[in-house]
């Protein structure tokens, strides 16, 4: 299966389980692999056989306007918009650099077939 990666795709967001820490908005960096077949647009150079890289990066922060209390939740609605949207056949989506996350690691990754 092929893929695209869209990596470090700046979303400005208020999330946080405690009220106080979703008070104002917080900067993560979203990374996006798509899966499926590039066979089309491959051989033929035709861009409407492809994803538009503008259009899922737009989508994605855009999400970002909606306040939620958890990176997964934040995750799972980018998956699901991208599988719905842009029909691609699975989505990884890894968001990273949250600076209050309380963990000794810098990204959280869901995958979602």
């Amino acid at each position: 299966m092929d893929s695209i990666f869209l990596k470090d795709i700046e979303v400005w967001t208020r999330i946080g389980v405690p009220e106080a820490e979703r008070a104002k908005a917080q900067r993560l960096l979203v990374s996006i692999e798509l899966s499926g077949s590039l066979k089309n647009v491959g051989t033929t150079d035709d861009i409407t056989q492809g994803t538009d890289y503008a259009a899922v990066t737009d989508a994605v922060i855009k999400l970002g306007a909606t306040e939620r209390k958890t990176i997964e939740r934040f995750a799972e609605d980018i998956a699901g918009l991208i599988l719905k949207k842009f029909t691609h056949e699975s989505v990884k989506v890894t968001v990273c650099k949250k600076p209050d996350l309380p963990l000794d690691a810098a990204c959280v990754t869901i995958i979602r077939p």
